[in-house]
């Protein structure tokens, strides 16, 4: 499998995945994200399959923005266009490959309007 590349699709999109607790500790958190779901999208902690969906359709061909290589592995970021609640807002995520035979994961997503 090719390495992820600025300006290029992520690699095994179609394959993304994001742990449970990451919605409920972080993406959707108080503590996290979550203030900045609710007053853009008006989303709650409920909310997280639905948006889930939304953001796993849109990066399966938005180019990656950035690509860094840490400790175990490698960091993306593709930014995409969402609409949830009949609001639409650009999200930045940020995804995480172990190595360039796993499919990624998502680390965070949060919108930036």
């Amino acid at each position: 499998m090719p390495a992820p590349t600025v300006g290029q699709p992520l690699p095994r999109a179609d394959e993304a995945y994001a742990a449970p607790e990451k919605w409920a500790e972080w993406i959707l958190a108080d503590r996290g994200h979550g203030e900045e779901w609710a007053r853009v999208f008006n989303v709650h902690p409920s909310d997280a399959e639905r948006i889930w969906q939304a953001i796993a359709s849109a990066v399966l061909d938005a180019p990656v923005s950035a690509v860094r290589h840490v400790a175990l592995g490698v960091t993306c970021e593709v930014c995409v266009e969402l609409t949830v609640n009949e609001r639409t807002a650009p999200v930045r995520s940020a995804w995480h490959y172990v190595d360039t035979e796993e499919a990624p994961r998502l680390v965070t997503a949060f919108p930036t309007p």
